[in-house]
C-alpha cells in the first residue's frame, strides 16, 4: 500500500483536481498537494466551533427519520449517483452513519484492492487499459467501503487517465468532502479532540493526504491511537485518531455495544 499511495500520490496526496488534460490521448490531473481545510484549526479561524464530534443520539436521530434531510438510504443513493449538490453537513451524516448500516464491517477486506496492487506494482504510469481497470476495481471496493479516502483517490487518478474529466472532478469532490467529514470530528492534534475514523485504513489515508510518512503508531487509550509522522517542512508531529468504530461490529459478528468496546477472543471485556 506505501508504493501504491506513492506511485498515485504525487497522485493523492490529492485534494484539488481540476480539468483533466489530454497528453498524447491520455488523460493526466494536474492534483494539488495537502488538504486546504485541517479540522478544528480551520474552522476555529472561522470563529465556528472548534470540534463536532460525532454522537450516537446526533447521527441516529438525522439519519433514521424518513423526513430527513439526512435521511440515510436517500444520502447514499445521491451519494452513489456522484451527487455534486450534497453539503458538508451531508458528508459528515453519510460517513459516521455508514457505522449504523448493516452493511458496514471495518475487517472486511476491499474485494478489488488485490487488482489495484498488481497494476501499481508492474508499472507507475497506468495504460488506459489498466486506468479503466482500476476504476472497476474501485467500484467493487466501495461496496464493501464506500468511503475510503484512498480508494476514492485512487478512482480520481484513473478516472483522468482515462480521459474522464467529468468523473474525475465528481470523484476528486467527493475526496475532498470525506477527508473534510473526518478533520470536522475533531483537530487531530489533541487526544481529546481526535479524528473519528472507520477504519484503521482511513487514518493512513487521512496522513497520505497531508503529504506525509507514517512513522510509528501508538494506542493511548482504548479508543485513540497517536500516529507520529516522518520529519516534515511543516513541523507536525503526528496526528490523533479515534478507532472505537472499528471494533463496533468486529470481523462480522453483531455490533458491540459502546459499554463492551474492547473484545479478548471474541468475548466483550
Amino acid at each position: 500500500m506505501r508504493k501504491l499511495f506513492a506511485t498515485a500520490a504525487v497522485l493523492c496526496a490529492a485534494v484539488g483536481v481540476a480539468t483533466a488534460q489530454e497528453n498524447g490521448g491520455v488523460a493526466q490531473m494536474p492534483l494539488e498537494q495537502g488538504v486546504p481545510e485541517r479540522g478544528g484549526a480551520a474552522r476555529r479561524a472561522k470563529g465556528e466551533s472548534a470540534v463536532r464530534v460525532p454522537t450516537e443520539d446526533d447521527v441516529l436521530s438525522k439519519i433514521l427519520p424518513t423526513d430527513s434531510p439526512y435521511f440515510y438510504q436517500r444520502m447514499m443513493a445521491r451519494y452513489l449517483e456522484g451527487d455534486m449538490t450534497l453539503t458538508d453537513d451531508h458528508y459528515f451524516y453519510l460517513y459516521y452513519g455508514y457505522a449504523y448500516d448493516a452493511e458496514f464491517d471495518a475487517h472486511r477486506e476491499l474485494p478489488g484492492e488485490g487488482v489495484m496492487y498488481e497494476i501499481f506494482e508492474r508499472t507507475d504510469t497506468p495504460t488506459r487499459e489498466e486506468a479503466l481497470a482500476i476504476i472497476e476495481a474501485g467500484r467493487r471496493n466501495m461496496t464493501v467501503d464506500p468511503f475510503s479516502p484512498g480508494n476514492i483517490n485512487m478512482m480520481t487518478y484513473a478516472y483522468g487517465l482515462a480521459g474522464d474529466s467529468i468523473a474525475a472532478a465528481a470523484s476528486a469532490e467527493r475526496f475532498r468532502r470525506v477527508v473534510r467529514a473526518i478533520e470536522s470530528s475533531g483537530t487531530g492534534a489533541r487526544e481529546r479532540e481526535p479524528w473519528h475514523i472507520l477504519r484503521f485504513s482511513h487514518a493512513n489515508d487521512i496522513v497520505a493526504a497531508h503529504g506525509l510518512t507514517i512513522a510509528n503508531r501508538q494506542v493511548r487509550t482504548r479508543d485513540v491511537e497517536y500516529i507520529q509522522v516522518e520529519r516534515n517542512p511543516e513541523g507536525v508531529k503526528g496526528y490523533f485518531f479515534d478507532f472505537s468504530r472499528v471494533y463496533w461490529k468486529p470481523y462480522g459478528g453483531p455490533r458491540v455495544s459502546k459499554k463492551h468496546k474492547w473484545m479478548f477472543n471474541g468475548t466483550p471485556m
